[in-house]
């Protein structure tokens, strides 16, 4: 990880902390919460070079949904920890 701990990264991302990060060229921002039902829900979104929101997940755990989020291959193809020593985190 570049300008980051890996493993501070991953306790952000399993406490639904919002994190800002780059990979290939691409900014994304990821962010878990509660919903109004009591559910959690955490999402990737692109921000750049548009704004969508590309995977998201609701009515798991952290825990869960954090596995989850690890085992897609949301990165061109690729999954988290096959990219993680070229995702730059930007709000460090």
């Amino acid at each position: 990880m570049i300008n980051g701990n890996t493993d501070e990264f991953i306790e952000k991302l399993w406490g639904g902390e919002e994190v800002i990060f780059v990979y290939n060229g691409k900014k994304y921002f990821s962010q878990g919460y509660n919903t109004d039902d009591g559910k959690y829900r955490f999402e990737l979104q692109l921000w750049e070079p548009s704004v969508e929101v590309i995977w998201s997940i609701e009515g798991y755990s952290r825990q869960e949904s954090l596995d989850l989020f690890m085992a897609e291959p949301l990165f061109d193809g690729n999954k988290f920890w096959d990219v993680e020593k070229s995702i730059e985190w930007v709000d460090s």
